[in-house]
């Protein structure tokens, strides 16, 4: 099949129907109209920046299983929105960390890892995790544009060649939003991790929590996560506010957050049962 020619229907890019071996380095590379990608089984190889810059690509589905060498270098770099990278023989977790890696966790060593789903990529990819944790924000960004790293635009626009964006004015609030989701979901998808990594994680929360260090395990919840509610139940199991305190986290909502205010309200109200009971 001749990828020069292809259709993108209702944002679908269906190609499982043909016999493609190979997507050849920045074959889609910029293309914005792709929000998802199903590739067929016969699928041996995504060449380097394949899809780098998809900015709407949400999912990246493979009717095949997993094979050693499939990925190039930053085959999803760039794609913010990327949700799950899925094959035949992985769950969900998989998928869904699997997509992780090429954004939030910026660890594009795992996606080209020969062990996806077992047990030794989770626990590679919790390792970076913790390390990501760790990392000072302001000092990373300082450090990356000191590199002069050729596929880096700090100017904050990128360039077709297959630069990205770096550092901006949100730069460090927007990593430490996304360092806290990365806790969330990891949460969520808890397959094989240790007590260890989850005490790391239990306290990155803590520490920012509302009203400590930048509150964003709190507020990245509905910058980044939007109205789900798993994310703010997780929070409040972590850190247990009191009443006054969960005032105060209905105080910092924004208007259009009516289904975490209900939340919450229900929550202070429960305390206050307590507190009568008492």
């Amino acid at each position: 099949m001749d990828l020069d020619v292809y259709d993108i229907k209702d944002g679908i890019l269906d190609l499982s129907k043909d016999a493609i071996y190979a997507i050849e380095d920045k074959q889609f590379l910029g293309n914005k109209q792709i929000r998802s990608v199903i590739l067929p089984a016969t699928t041996e190889h995504v060449g380097n920046w394949a899809f780098a810059k998809c900015s709407n690509l949400e999912k990246v589905t493979f009717c095949g299983t997993f094979c050693p060498g499939l990925f190039g270098r930053n085959v999803f770099a760039g794609c913010e929105d990327l949700g799950y990278i899925r094959f035949a023989d992985t769950d969900d977790a998989t998928a869904r960390l699997a997509a992780l890696c090429a954004n939030s966790l910026d660890c594009d060593h795992l996606i080209r890892a020969d062990d996806i789903g077992q047990k030794s990529w989770y626990e590679k990819w919790d390792i970076s995790l913790v390390s990501l944790l760790n990392g000072d924000d302001e000092k990373n960004a300082i450090a990356a544009a000191l590199c002069g790293e050729e596929d880096i635009s700090y100017d904050g626009i990128g360039s077709v060649d297959g630069e990205l964006p770096g550092e901006s004015p949100d730069f460090v609030t927007k990593k430490a939003y996304e360092k806290c989701m990365l806790c969330y979901v990891r949460l969520e998808c808890d397959r094989y991790i240790s007590d260890e990594t989850r005490s790391v994680i239990n306290e990155h929360i803590m520490k920012n929590r509302l009203g400590y260090g930048n509150g964003s395990s709190f507020y990245s919840i509905f910058a980044l996560g939007g109205s789900d509610l798993s994310y703010l139940e997780r929070y409040i199991s972590i850190t247990g506010p009191d009443r006054e305190e969960i005032s105060e986290m209905i105080s910092a909502l924004s208007p259009r957050d009516v289904y975490a205010m209900s939340y919450l309200i229900e929550r202070s109200n429960a305390l206050s049962g307590d507190e009568l009971m008492l």
